[in-house]
């Protein structure tokens, strides 16, 4: 299946302004599964692009606008991408992972330290009171998917979803009193509380494909749609790295398309940057994403 990804981003400022260096994680994540064939930004004001690799291996556009100055920033973003289809359960797993608890061995036990516990996670005290009400079997289960599904679904019951527009995570303590947050912030509570419960974990940024002309009341439906998705990943050993969706309460599937990973949630927003005014300048943002299925006839 080849896919076409339409992604605008625009500011509008109330006078002109200078920027930074933006860095772009807009560019999906090749692999066994996808394949991007076209992938190109166009910015108002001109850039200069280049890409880089980062520590995470993902690509990163960075766009230098010099001094230009402009009341608009602007990023229009087309991607043409194949996927292949599969069956997010087809894996095996090691045998002595099959249950929770389970524990790391070997060179997976220091190659997954950024993706545990650490200090941050210590103080979100809340994430655990409110997952052991949460999951029918919280300390012990015989199928850690069930166990991990069991936390998606929770999260997906209990939080509402609301599209927050403004910058940043919402911290999962917060997410918990407020019962409600947008993807990330969803995603960034199943993190949480998986660390906690001694697994790895990492945060996904990406777009979400969802089928059109499909009622069956089964299918996915896409929360979020019109804007960029976020879910999560654990490390399951024999499987590696799955995908769950506590914001749709299902296992991440091909359909799910990420263009960046991170230990840390505030690492790989979409678009960094800043602008600079000698004047108190107001802003306004307009979002626009549209992912379609190219047809054979489209592709001639």
């Amino acid at each position: 299946m080849k896919l076409r990804i339409e992604h605008l981003t625009r500011h509008k400022y109330s006078g002109p302004v200078s920027f930074s260096v933006h860095s772009l994680y807009l560019r999906p994540i090749e692999g066994h599964l996808r394949r991007v064939h076209r992938f190109s930004v166009e910015t108002i004001p001109a850039s200069t692009q280049s890409f880089v690799r980062d520590v995470n291996g993902n690509t990163l556009l960075n766009c230098n606008f010099a001094l230009n100055e402009s009341d608009i920033l602007e990023f229009r973003t087309e991607i043409e991408v194949d996927i292949n289809e599969d069956n997010p359960y087809d894996f095996l797993l090691e045998s002595y992972a099959l249950e929770y608890p389970f524990s790391y061995r070997g060179a997976d036990t220091k190659a997954l330290v950024p993706f545990l516990l650490d200090e941050v996670l210590e103080n979100e005290t809340e994430v655990l009171d409110w997952f052991k009400q949460a999951v029918p079997s919280p300390a012990k289960h015989p199928d850690i998917v069930q166990f991990l599904t069991d936390l998606n679904q929770a999260i997906r019951r209990d939080i509402a979803y609301v599209r927050r527009d403004e910058e940043g995570i919402q911290p999962p303590n917060t997410t918990l009193t407020l019962r409600s947050g947008a993807c990330r912030d969803m995603a960034a509570l199943f993190i949480s509380a998986v660390r906690q419960l001694g697994l790895a974990a990492r945060f996904v940024s990406g777009y979400l494909y969802v089928e059109s002309g499909n009622d069956d009341e089964n299918h996915l439906l896409n929360r979020a749609a019109g804007s960029m998705h976020a879910w999560a990943e654990v490390y399951l050993p024999g499987a590696g790295w799955k995908g769950f969706d506590p914001t749709n309460g299902i296992l991440a599937n091909s359909f799910f398309i990420p263009a960046a990973v991170s230990h840390l949630p505030e690492v790989v927003d979409p678009i960094q940057g800043h602008y600079f005014s000698k004047t108190a300048t107001n802003s306004v943002l307009e979002v626009q994403l549209n992912i379609e299925e190219l047809s054979l006839d489209s592709l001639k």
